[in-house]
């Protein structure tokens, strides 16, 4: 049977159809090439990406992650911020910061293969980097996320994410920060606190707590597969965090990536890491990651309706994982 269910963190409805699931699918396999003198991201070809700004190093004097400038920028740190008028429309010059994490010198290690200390150092060099853009207060938001995979937006099949900065705060952030200040006002409770009741009093869709995180797939998810990785305590952004917070964020990812590739073998997806407005230290939102599969195409209804359809209900995609 279809049924709709209401997603509170986007405030979007989902409707699931589990029929459509066997609608004949040709997935295409993601395709890792061989290490070779092309790759810019490879060990011993550092001369091949612009100037580094950012290493973890190994023991053995190498690098383990390292940060560099997007060669194709999306955004430029040298632009000064302008805001015009054209007739009757609004522009603004593009000033920001666009990075690539480069997370592994090794071309065919994928992010299924890292162990926990490899997630240890990717998310180190992720706070490090944030805590000194944040340095330039004119950086007003800052997406970190991941493409793998050729339905995912990945051009190049090194294991490596993106940062960009930007000046102001995306539409959808300002709305989720205010939710956020309202639903305390109204409950006197936190807005991402009633969100980690509800999922756990659901129960089905819980993969995994420590001390620190709750993963499990949402109860209305967007796309078949998805999980979340959430902070159980008040921390807004991955610059906040302890080293035992980051070690315990590394043993959760380890342990749900391993679960989607046994489940799921090499698939597309987007994973983006929510830091909210890290400018801003009273920042109600909370840190999460979100592990989101590109299993199937955006379609025209998703398109107008905005309304997305997810083939596997949560609780089943999370049997299939857990008994993964």
């Amino acid at each position: 049977m279809s049924e709709f269910r209401y997603n509170k963190l986007i405030q979007q409805w989902v409707l699931f159809a589990p029929n459509r699931a066997k609608k004949p699918m040709k997935l295409q396999i993601n395709d890792i090439n061989t290490q070779n003198s092309e790759c810019p991201f490879c060990v011993g070809n550092e001369k091949l990406t612009p100037n580094e700004l950012l290493r973890i190093k190994d023991e053995n004097g190498g690098w383990n992650c390292r940060i560099v400038p997007n060669l194709y920028n999306a955004l430029g740190i040298h632009e000064e911020i302008v805001s015009l008028k054209e007739g009757n429309f609004e522009k603004k010059s593009g000033f920001g910061a666009h990075e690539v994490i480069i997370e592994t010198p090794c071309h065919e290690k994928r992010i299924f293969d890292f162990n926990v200390d490899e997630f240890y150092n990717y998310y180190t060099i992720v706070k490090l980097r944030l805590l000194d853009l944040k340095k330039d207060t004119r950086l007003k938001y800052f997406s970190v996320f991941k493409n793998h995979g050729i339905d995912a937006g990945a051009s190049q099949p090194h294991s490596h994410s993106q940062l960009i900065a930007m000046p102001f705060l995306p539409g959808k952030e300002k709305d989720l920060l205010q939710r956020c200040k309202m639903h305390k006002k109204e409950h006197d409770r936190e807005f991402f606190d009633d969100i980690i009741y509800d999922e756990r009093n659901f129960k089905e869709g819980v993969l995994k707590e420590n001390n620190y995180f709750l993963a499990y797939c949402p109860y209305a998810s967007k796309y078949p597969f998805e999980v979340m990785i959430i902070s159980k305590k008040e921390i807004s952004s991955i610059h906040l965090m302890e080293d035992d917070a980051l070690y315990a964020l590394s043993e959760i990812s380890k342990y749900i990536y391993e679960k989607l590739f046994r489940a799921l073998g090499d698939f597309s997806f987007n994973m983006i890491i929510k830091n909210g407005d890290i400018q801003n230290e009273k920042n109600p939102n909370r840190f999460h990651i979100q592990i989101l599969p590109r299993l199937y195409k955006t379609a025209g209804f998703e398109l107008d309706g905005d309304v997305f359809i997810n083939t596997f209900l949560p609780e089943q995609a999370a049997k299939i994982l857990k008994d993964s």
